[in-house]
């Protein structure tokens, strides 16, 4: 059986070092919360492609920004928050990659969705937040 829940919070900037540094993190926690290896894997790169969308879009290539990063680990769940000061995200102009029709780019919120069991994005009215949930 699993720990009851805990909360890890972190600040770092946009500098795509940093944020594979906070890739390692997570993972390291959510391994010794004893969830699965390619559990831990799956949350990782889904963070990752969260992360690099936000240095991408939301700041636009800048390494300077605000990245604020709560993870929270209960019983059967993993959730792990990515808020910053940028531009944030709209869903609803978000249209799914065409698989058939190979592109260089376009497959972010795919591949996070397709590794994490929820993941939602929130106008914070002074940036955006990513949240990421896996059971």
């Amino acid at each position: 059986m699993r720990e009851l829940a805990r909360e890890y919070c972190a600040t770092l900037s946009s500098h795509p070092l940093g944020l594979r540094n906070a890739r390692r993190w997570i993972m390291r926690l959510v391994l010794e919360a004893g969830f699965t290896p390619r559990d831990a894997h799956d949350l990782a790169v889904a963070f990752s492609e969260a992360c690099a969308n936000v240095h991408r879009h939301a700041y636009g290539g800048r390494r300077d920004g605000r990245v604020e990063l709560r993870v929270g680990i209960e019983d059967e769940r993993v959730v792990v928050a990515v808020a910053h000061d940028g531009e944030p995200f709209d869903p609803a102009g978000y249209a799914p990659p065409d698989l058939r029709r190979p592109s260089e780019s376009g497959y972010g919120l795919y591949l996070i969705a397709s590794l994490v069991d929820e993941v939602s994005f929130e106008d914070t009215g002074s940036g955006g937040r990513v949240v990421l949930v896996k059971r």
